[in-house]
C-alpha cells in the first residue's frame, strides 16, 4: 500500500521541551513487513481499540454486540465485559495505573440490544475491573440533558484519573471523576453540526484536552482550569471526518479519519504542533483505502489502525443486521522510535 506525505517518509519530530529534558522520537508511517492482525470472531463491528502493556493485549469495543474482548496478537478473542447495559460500545480506555477499563456506550440502533428509551437517548459510562471485567460504576450522562439527543462517543483520562466523554449529538463534553460522580464539563453552540460532531478526544499532559468535531474537521483546544476559554487550533486544511485523536508525544499527533461532509478520507494522519497546540500542520499520511477506519493505538512503539467497515453495518437496513459477518483488522501502519 502505498503512502502520500507532503514531507519525506522518515521524520525526525523533537518533542517540547519537558521537565527540561528534549524528547527526541523518529516516526516513520508505511514501509515493509506491516503485520496487520484478522480479528477471529466475526460481526463484532468495532469502533474502538486500545492496548494493555501489563498483559500484552488490544482490547476493542463491539458496536454490534456492547461487549469489549480482548485480542492477542494471532488474532484470538477472548470476551473480558459482558454488561447488558452497555447496548454499543464505542470509546473505550485502558487505566493501568488504577486496574480499570472505561467504556462509553450509546445507541443508534445498530446493536443487537436496544435502550429502553429509545435511539439515540443513551449516553453511558461503564467502568470495569481492567482484571476481571467485573462493573464497578456505570453512570447515565444522558440524565444530565434529558431533552437533547445523545451518541456518546470518545473518551479521554485525565493525569488525576477524571474521564471527559464526548457526545456526537449533544454538543457537551462530559467529565466523570474517579467515585462514579457525572457532570458537564463543558457545553457549546460551536459544537453543534450536522451529523456526527464531537468525536475523538485526548488528554494532554501540560493540562488540556484535544478534541476532534468529525463533521466539520476542526480540532479544538480545551484547557482543563478554563474550560470556557476553549480555542479552535488552527490547522493548513480542515481534516473531515475524523475519528480517533491519539497522542504520540507532546508535539505529534495521531489522527484517523474516515467519511464526513461529503469528504471521504479514510486515512491515517500525523499532525505536529511546535507553539502547544495553538496551531497544527499535517506532516504525514497513510491511505487505507474504503476500510471505514475509526481509531488508532500504539504497542511497543508500532502505530496500529483498526477498520471494519462500521459504516456498512450503520447504514444496513434492521433486518440485514443479522446476516453481516465482516471481521475487523488490526493494521499496522509504522513505528515510533
Amino acid at each position: 500500500m502505498k503512502v502520500a506525505i507532503k514531507r519525506p517518509l522518515f521524520l525526525f519530530i523533537v518533542a517540547c521541551f519537558l521537565s527540561n529534558q528534549v524528547i527526541a522520537e523518529s516516526i516513520t508511517l508505511g514501509g515493509m513487513q506491516l503485520k496487520n492482525i484478522t480479528i477471529k470472531k466475526p460481526a463484532l463491528y468495532p469502533e474502538s481499540l486500545k492496548y494493555d502493556s501489563k498483559r500484552d493485549k488490544f482490547l476493542v469495543g463491539s458496536f454490534r454486540d456492547g461487549g469489549v474482548y480482548e485480542i492477542d496478537q494471532n488474532g484470538n478473542y477472548r470476551r473480558l465485559v459482558d454488561d447488558e447495559r452497555l447496548i454499543s460500545a464505542l470509546g473505550i480506555l485502558v487505566d493501568e495505573q488504577r486496574n480499570r477499563l472505561l467504556v462509553v456506550s450509546g445507541d443508534i440502533g445498530s446493536s443487537i440490544r436496544a435502550y429502553p428509551k429509545g435511539i439515540k437517548k443513551l449516553a453511558a459510562l461503564g467502568i470495569y475491573n481492567l482484571s476481571t471485567g467485573k462493573a464497578l460504576h456505570f453512570v447515565n450522562l444522558g440524565e444530565l440533558l434529558p431533552q437533547e439527543n445523545h451518541l456518546a462517543n470518545g473518551l479521554a483520562l485525565d493525569s488525576e484519573g477524571n474521564a471527559y466523554i464526548t457526545d456526537s449529538f449533544a454538543p457537551v463534553i462530559y467529565k466523570v471523576n474517579t467515585e462514579g460522580k457525572a457532570s458537564v464539563f463543558l457545553k457549546s453552540d460551536r459544537f453543534k453540526g450536522k451529523g456526527i460532531n464531537l468525536n475523538g478526544i485526548a488528554f494532554h499532559p501540560e493540562g488540556y484536552l484535544i478534541v476532534a468535531k468529525k463533521s466539520s474537521g476542526r480540532l479544538f483546544k480545551i484547557p482543563l482550569t478554563k474550560p470556557n476559554d476553549f480555542s479552535e487550533i488552527q490547522l493548513e486544511e480542515k481534516l473531515f471526518g475524523s475519528d480517533g485523536v491519539t497522542l504520540l508525544n507532546n508535539n505529534n499527533v495521531l489522527i484517523v479519519a474516515n467519511r464526513a461532509s461529503g469528504v471521504n478520507n479514510e486515512k491515517a494522519f500525523i499532525i505536529n504542533s511546535d507553539d502547544h497546540w495553538q496551531s497544527a500542520s499535517r506532516i504525514a499520511e497513510y491511505s487505507l483505502g474504503s476500510v471505514y477506519p475509526t481509531t488508532g493505538v500504539v504497542r511497543q512503539g508500532k502505530i496500529y489502525v483498526l477498520y471494519s467497515s462500521l459504516n456498512i453495518l450503520v447504514t444496513a437496513a434492521k433486518e440485514a443486521k443479522n446476516s453481516l459477518r465482516q471481521r475487523a483488522i488490526i493494521q499496522q501502519i509504522g513505528l515510533i522510535e
